[in-house]
């Protein structure tokens, strides 16, 4: 399969290397949509503690499922899927507290932890194995580039709840018009907002906005 690597910080090619194999506990995916995110350029400078080299990045994607591994039920062949990176062991006090991307046993994937396309392969190749707990059937009326901002949205997602949540009939204000901004003021309206207001200062994204109806 073809893949993007980075060789070593400040290098990257596209190679071919050999397709996956879905272990216990793992499906592999037939990527189908991915983005670049800025960490990707951190990765690439050498600027993410934790990633080691040669390193095939990508933690923003989404995909099909070509095999399901020993040990996995609630997936199919065929299945779309959309992918969190973060997978923690499940066992540490951060993860029991459900903050397990702040797992403490981080870069330990005999511990159970897996950050996908940082301390394992990522996404930017035709194929990926990860452990099927990162994994999301997306319902059938989303395609494989919404699967792809399965992480994104969860980021979003969390911002606001930690702000408490939205109950209907409340005014929302969202500061900055980008990707994250964009989703968190879909999901405050998708919550029950009454008005959702975006604060920015780039048009191009105030339109973006405004065409999504919010």
């Amino acid at each position: 399969m073809l893949a993007i690597l980075f060789p070593q910080p400040e290098e990257f090619t596209l190679i071919d290397v050999p397709e996956p194999e879905a272990g216990p506990g793992e499906l592999v995916i037939h990527v189908k949509s991915t983005t670049i995110c800025a960490t990707d350029f951190k990765i690439l400078h050498g600027r993410f503690p934790g990633v080691t080299y040669p390193h095939i990045p990508g933690h923003e994607w989404g995909g099909e499922v070509v095999q399901v591994g020993s040990g996995v039920s609630g997936f199919n062949p065929g299945d779309k899927v959309g992918v969190e990176v973060h997978v923690g062991c499940g066992m540490c006090p951060r993860c029991r507290e459900g903050l397990y991307n702040l797992c403490e046993n981080y870069g330990h994937p005999e511990k159970g932890h897996t950050h996908i396309g940082f301390t394992i392969p990522g996404g930017l190749a035709e194929y990926c194995a990860i452990p099927a707990q990162a994994a999301y059937v997306l319902p059938g009326n989303l395609g494989f580039d919404h699967g792809a901002f399965t992480d994104t949205v969860g980021i979003a997602l969390w911002a606001v709840e930690r702000g408490g949540g939205v109950r209907a009939g409340e005014n929302v204000a969202v500061v900055g018009p980008g990707a994250l901004g964009l989703l968190a003021a879909q999901i405050a309206h998708a919550q029950g907002a009454r008005q959702v207001i975006v604060v920015g200062v780039k048009e191009d994204r105030q339109r973006l906005g405004l065409a999504m109806k919010m």
